[in-house]
Parts: C-alpha cells; structure tokens; sequence
C-alpha cells in the first residue's frame, strides 16, 4: 500500500484514469493489490465488505480513503460486482516496476459489466448473459437489440407496441442482465421507470452513441440494411456498448434474427413468473422447483443454455414444431443408442464461451485442451450416428455438424496432452512446433543437466553427501549445506543466506551455469509467450464455426433430454397443428407431477375457440383451480417447444401468445396497491391478446369491493369471448360469474370436486362439469390453524351472509332471482333488524328507471341523515 510520499502522484494518475471510465468503479493496481481511493473506496467496502482506511494524501494532512482487494482474488471480487449490477474498469501496471523511471505506467487493459463479462468465474452459469438496448422515439415502433457476448448472438427487431411498453415485451423473454435505453430526455424517465420495474436487477443507463455502420462485419451490416431505422439503430448502439467494453469481440457478433424468422409465442415477464418457467415467482425462494429445474435433463453447457432460451421462446409456427417432435420421436426409438449419444455429448465443453474467450484473451490453456478433447468427442458422434438407426429428421440435424477436423488437428499437433495449471505460461506447446523455442528449451536442458554433474562432483570433492542444488525466486541457485558439515564447505563457496539448521552457498561455476540456465529460461518464457499470441490469432478465423458448432451440439442435446423424458417418464408426442381447439387427457402438472408421483391427480382439458373458449373455473380454496391452470399453461409451452408432453393424449391448436394474471402482489415501492397491479396486467391483457391466445386468469377483481371486483372481472371475461375469441380460463370465487355461462355461447363451467365426510371436507383435486358455490373457506382455515372460537364465530357470520345475500346479475325480465345465494357480499351488522337492512329492502324495491333526479336526491339525503353519523361521515352543510 502506498505512503503519503508517494500517494499524492497515485492519486492524479487514478484521477486521470477515473476521467476516461465516467461510470465506472476504477480497480487501481498498486503492487500485490488493486486499490481504489475517494467515493470508489467508499463503495468498494460497503458492497464487498472490506476494511476502509485513509493515507494523507499531501503536505497539509488531508486524508483520502483507500480500500482493496488482492489481485489473486479479483475474480471473486469481480463476480460480487458484476452480480449487484456495477461497471467496472480494471486498471494494471503495464511496466515493470524495477526498471521504470518514476510513476509506473498504467492503463485500462478491460472493462467487466453485466451485459458484457466473458470471463467464466464471474458468469453466473451456462445460461444465456444479455445486454439489451432499446430505441424509443414517441409514437413511432420500439427498436430493440438483444446480444450475447458469450455466445456471439445478436437478435434484434421492432416491438409491436411503441413506447415503454414495447420494450418491456419485446425484452422480456430475453431477461437481460443489462439494459441500454436512447429515449428523447422527455421520454427517458418514463421509460427508465418502466424497465426498472420490469427487471429490478438489471443495470439501465444511457445507451451510447450509435456505432458507424462501418466498423461492423460485412455479414452483420448487410442483414440489418432493410431493416427499419429503430431496429438498425438499436443494433448499432448495443454494438457501441460492446466496443466499449470488449472491442475484440465484435467482429464475431453474428444476427441471429437474419433471413426468414420462424414465429415464436409471445410471453411476457408477468407470464413468465407467474407459470415459474425459469424464475420462481417470489425471488427470495430458494426451494421451489421452476420448469426448467424440473425439465432440464441436458448434458453439456450449450444444451442447458439452449433448453432454457426455448422455454422462454416457444414457438409458434407447426411445421418447426413438428420438426423438433419428429426428431424427438426418432431419437427416442435408438433405444440404447441414445444413451450412447448422451454419453458423448457429456464429454463436450461450453464451445460457444471457450471461443469467446478466445476472441477476448481471456483464454485459459486448459480450455484449449477442453477444446481438443470436446472436438474429439464430435467427431466421435459423427461415427457412432453412421451406425445409429437414425430417423431422417435426426439424421439431417446430425449430418449439418461440421466437426472442424482442422481446427482439431491443428491442437492436437500443437499442444502437449497435458497443459500447465493456470498461471503457467511454460510447456503450451508440443516439441517440433517452433525451432526457436526448442533451441531455447534445449540450452536450458543441457545447462540444467551441467548442473545437476556438478552437484555430484561438489558432493564428491567436499565429502559432503547431503550438498544439494536448490532454487528460490529471490536468490536464484545455491548449494545447501547444513550445520554439522559446515566445517566442510571449501574457501571457493561464497555465503549467500544463513538458514537456522544451515547455510546457502554459490560458487563461480555454479553462477556461469545459473545465468545460462535462466537466460535461456526467460528467452524461451518470451519466445513462447510470444508464440501463444500468435497461435490464438492463427484461431481466430474458427470461432464463428466454433459458435455455430456450440448452437447445433445445444440443439441436439436438448432434443437428445426431451427423448430421454419421453422414455423415463410417461410421456405423449402432442399434435399440435393450427386448428382452434385444446384437448388434453389425463394431463399431469409437469413439475408437480414428478414430486408428488402417483398422488398427483391427472385431469382433462377441453377447450375450443369455436365452441367452448371460454371455462369458468368454481369449487374450494384448496382444490387445485391454480394449479390446473398453471399445467394446462406449461404444457401447451412445453409441446410448442417440442418437447413430449406428460398426459394420455394432447391436441393442441397453436398458441400464438400465452397470458396470466395470477398471484395477488403490490408494489407499494413504486405506488402501486395490489389492486392496481392486478387491473394493469389485466389491461396488458385485453390490449395484446388475440383470438389465437390462451389467456389463464386466476380471481380478476379480487383487490377491491365485491361489487366493483365482481363487474370488473364480468365486463374483463365478456371481452375476451366476444372480442378477442380467444380460449380462456378464469378461476373466481365469484360464483356469480359461472352465470355468465348462460348467456354466452361459447363459455363453460367447470369445477373440483369435493367430498364431504362427516363434517369433514376431502379435495378429491378432480375436475368435473357445471359449478358450484361452496369456497369451504372456513375448513381452510381450520387446517391453517385460525382459533376455534374464531371459526364459530365466522361460521355463524357466513349463515347470516348467505341469508341476506344480494344479487347482481338480473333476470330477462330485470328482476333479481331471490334464489341465488352470495358467499362473498357486503357485511352486515350482528343484529338481525336495523337501519342497514331496512336500507337493503328499500335498494330491492327501487324502480330506478321511473325515479326522477330530485327524487333521488332526497332518498340519498334521508339514508345519509340516518346512516351518516355511524358511517363517520361529515353533517350536511344547512
């Protein structure tokens, strides 16, 4: 750590460095640590945790605050920044301290965000890492550009909403780590708010300026030419953004979205955390398993990666769909094979994130071992698949791997079996490589060998068996001769150090051969060092392979997983074509399923944008209405990624877009109540659906009155049968609702079926026909452990409720049937008589249409003398 002699120069050289990264947390190599001095060393301990302390800086004793870390940690570090959503610019010494001539040299040598790390001890896992970037111009479409780094992949296009809101749907299956906004400064804050609330820990910020088509690769300028000027200028600023941080990764980035695109089902975040898919829906949750915990049976990086990018873009298109189930259907029937194929997938690396690193010099040599080996183990499929029984499907997708012979050969001729550990620069290559590095290696073999003879015949002459040759960084070769032979060290043999139990000595022979040895030690350290670069740059040309290479081993994988499942787990080839209707038998929750085994209940789904879209789920808290809605969602997902499906039988006409509204959360840090969050999903909904939507809505309009809830969820499901004709589920404890049913053509009610046994309620978690309403809500509390007596008293206050219940939907003829009773209403006071329920027969008996205006007036004006004072309201002014 430096002292305030030397702290004050420091400081105007990390202050300089701090200019040119405005944003950043500036990492200031000092010796064996990387420094980090004012409101950076302030930041730098209340995140990580370490100590804090302060150097007078100058002459007049002002102190400045320093905190660091070690430089052999700094990934670790790095990792924890990077997680809290921080840029950092990592600053090294890039010159040798012992022969500089003052301050030595510093400079950036790379920048860590997000959106842009490479570096696998700081990536999270194998899953995709995205930096996004959003161009919102008013009314005008949002442009987006989504990028990996990692993997090389740019998808990009124009929203198909304008304005926030665009961009919240068309990121959201992308969950970006990152996010890049250029929004007019009257539109930023809207948006930035708005992004904020839909990826709370993403890192936003200005994006920068747009990069010059130009500096982008020939392939990558030509894709995005036609396309519209948003989607071309958010490509060219999340570019930017990557040039800034990793400019050596550039010329890989290749468009994943050019050329004709296969239509994919629209999920948005809402969706995606209501259904679990990849995220559980409470973020603290560390036991709940997602679908794609429950699901993944992937072998390799690449397929995990792959497996969860499908999951959060099925698709929607059948004949792709068809393709993936076809391939399913004939891996599956390998029979053994498949395992022999799982086997060698297993043996193969992340290819996509090792080429990465290569691009950016992040490369461990024991990656590009991980490399050979990995290419060996695709060659090694493409042998084994010439004697499979492979299905035509499953054969193209194997016959398009190219198992890069070359670039395999290439290493194998090149490197040694077994590279160094890390941090080794010595022994990267195999002898014969390069004529210069082996004379080097040789003159330090022979010289080393010189060595060892004159260590017997020192042994010899002096009569000192035990003298040994021994080597340390700080006095180079010495003999060691300890103390009861010192009496035998001849006058040639000059001290160098003193030990407690002996003492080091050299000799003028000793240090001709030493100066040999590390000449030729540090020659060859710099020749090879020199021939690594070199032998990387000579890579370079395959990484585009190596990322395509990456892309189809994910495929097979995935596809290899889903034919696993199918066999290991009862599962059924769905048909999906375009049709309109949804029919599923004996379908089973796909990761409830797998836990609960044999006590998981399977049940039917029918549903038809023709016939039946729209079905009323009714029937006890506790019976499974949100569980089966969630099943039915996941297991359309799951057959549109083409996967097989746990279920007797299942056809589904194609999803275009999946909604939810699920769940009952506020968001009282941005001024939301859970009511307000519930109608703004529902609105999403009604704006963004179609009539080739499934739509999942679990109690609409719970968050309010009973009246305005039970309007608002009547006037929500009317819109989306006559409108939109989209298939819909709703679960409601509005048992008013299932009255609906009547009075369209297209509506169904359903519900679970219960039990009773002497006073005891069973959910036999079955679904049958017509409606009911009965909630059992009281039995639900017993088990939950609400007092007794509390119980008692809700019991006597429910028969009270259903006795004087209200109805809202009126008849054909305009009255309200007496007959249907209400299990959620208005409460009402514990005598049986009183002004209340006087109030209650007079608002049955009112003829509305007749009463005149002033005639209103004066009725509310008698109630509200009569209810005011003990409603708390303010007397009427005279």
């Amino acid at each position: 750590m430096p002292d305030g002699s030397t702290l004050t120069p420091l400081l105007e050289q990390y202050e300089t460095v701090k200019a040119q990264y405005p944003g950043h947390l500036v990492l200031f190599r000092v010796g064996d640590f990387y420094e980090t001095f004012g409101d950076d060393a302030r930041l730098l301990s209340r995140e990580l945790d370490v100590v804090l302390t302060a150097r007078s800086a100058d002459a007049r004793g002002e102190r400045t605050p320093m905190a660091g870390v070690p430089h052999h940690a700094i990934d670790g570090y790095l990792a924890r920044l990077v997680k809290k959503g921080y840029k950092v610019a990592v600053c090294d010494q890039v010159e040798d301290a012992a022969v500089a001539k003052g301050l030595v040299r510093r400079a950036v040598t790379r920048v860590v965000t997000p959106g842009t790390v490479i570096e696998e001890r700081i990536l999270a896992g194998p899953e995709h890492n995205f930096l996004a970037a959003v161009v919102v111009a008013g009314s005008r479409p949002t442009g987006y550009a989504v990028v990996d780094v990692t993997t090389g992949e740019l998808f990009h296009g124009v929203a198909s909403t304008s304005g926030a809101l665009g961009g919240l749907l068309a990121l959201a299956p992308f969950a970006p780590r990152e996010i890049v906004i250029a929004a007019a400064p009257s539109e930023y804050p809207l948006v930035e708010k708005a992004l904020h609330s839909e990826y709370p820990s993403a890192r936003l910020e200005a994006a920068p300026s747009a990069l010059a088509a130009g500096a982008l690769s020939p392939g990558l300028r030509e894709t995005i030419s036609t396309r519209p000027a948003e989607e071309r200028d958010a490509v060219s600023r999340v570019l930017a953004y990557v040039s800034a941080a990793e400019p050596r990764l550039l010329p890989f980035i290749e468009s994943a979205a050019g050329g004709p695109t296969v239509a994919t089902m629209r999920l948005d975040g809402k969706t995606l955390r209501h259904l679990e898919i990849t995220r559980p829906m409470n973020p603290d949750d560390t036991t709940g398993q997602t679908l794609l915990d429950a699901w993944d049976a992937t072998v390799t990086a690449p397929g995990r990666r792959t497996f969860a990018f499908w999951l959060r873009h099925p698709l929607a298109d059948v004949r792709a769909i068809h393709e993936r189930l076809a391939t399913v259907e004939e891996l599956l029937a390998l029979g053994p094979a498949l395992d022999e194929m799982r086997g060698t997938l297993h043996r193969i690396s992340d290819l996509s994130r090792i080429a990465s690193r290569l691009a950016g010099r992040r490369l461990r040599p024991s990656e590009l071992e991980a490399l050979r080996e990995s290419l060996r183990a695709v060659d090694s499929l493409g042998s084994q698949a010439s004697g499979w029984n492979l299905g035509p499907t499953a054969r193209g997708r194997l016959e398009r791997i190219d198992s890069l012979r070359t670039l395999r050969e290439r290493l194998e001729a090149s490197l040694p079996d077994q590279l160094p550990p890390p941090g080794e620069i010595r022994g990267l290559f195999r002898v014969g490589v390069d004529a210069e590095l082996d004379r080097l290696r040789s003159e330090e073999r022979i010289a080393l060998d010189e060595m060892e003879a004159l260590e017997r015949r020192e042994a010899e002459s002096t009569g000192i068996r035990t003298l040994k040759i021994g080597y340390n960084q700080v006095f180079g070769y010495y003999f060691e001769v300890t103390r009861p032979h010192l009496a035998k060290v001849p006058e040639r043999f000059r001290r160098k150090q003193t030990l407690s139990g002996a003492e080091r000595f050299t000799t003028e022979e000793l240090m001709a051969i030493e100066a040999r040895v590390l000449l030729a030690r540090e020659s060859g350290a710099d020749a090879e060092s020199g021939l690594w670069e070199r032998f990387l740059v000579s890579l370079e040309p395959s990484i585009p392979a190596l990322h395509r290479l990456a892309r189809l081993v994910g495929e097979i994988d995935t596809l290899a997983s889903f034919a696993h499942l199918a066999r290991n787990g009862s599962l059924v080839r769905p048909v999906v074509d375009d049709g309109p209707g949804l029919q599923i038998r004996g379908g089973r929750h796909p990761v409830l399923a797998a836990t609960l085994g044999e006590k998981f209940v399977p049940n039917d789904t029918e549903l038809d944008r023709e016939e039946a879209r729209l079905l009323v789920l009714t029937g006890p808290n506790m019976a499974g209405k949100s569980t089966y809605m969630r099943q039915v969602g996941l297991l359309v997902l799951l057959a549109q990624i083409g996967s097989f499906v746990p279920a007797q039988h299942a056809t589904i006409g194609v999803v275009s877009s999946l909604h939810t509204r699920m769940g009952f959360t506020d968001e009282i840090g941005r001024g939301k109540s859970s009511f307000m969050v519930e109608m703004t999903e529902v609105a999403e909904i009604l704006r963004t659906a179609d009539a080739k939507s499934l739509v999942l809505l679990d109690e609409v309009g719970r968050g309010t009155s009973t009246f305005d809830g039970l309007a608002i969820a009547w006037a929500s499901l009317r819109d989306l049968h006559d409108r939109i004709g989209c298939r819909t589920m709703v679960a409601t404890h509005y048992h008013q609702l299932t009255e609906l049913v009547d009075r369209l053509p297209s509506a169904r009610n359903a519900h679970f079926a219960v039990r009773e046994e002497s006073g005891e309620v069973v959910f036999l978690h079955r679904l049958v026909p017509g409606s009911t309403d009965r909630s059992y809500g009281l039995h639900v509390a017993r088990i939950a452990g609400i007092p007794s007596s509390v119980v008692r008293e809700a019991e006597s206050t429910l028969k009270r409720l259903e006795s004087s219940g209200l109805n809202l939907a009126p008849d054909s003829d305009g009255r309200r049937p007496p007959s249907v009773r209400y299990t959620q209403a208005i409460l009402l006071p514990d005598a049986a008589s009183g002004p209340e329920l006087e109030l209650a027969r007079e608002l049955r008996g009112l003829d509305l249409d007749r009463m005149t205006p002033m005639e209103a007036h004066a009725w509310v004006a008698k109630w509200r003398g009569q209810l005011g004072p003990s409603l708390g309201l303010p007397k009427e002014a005279e």
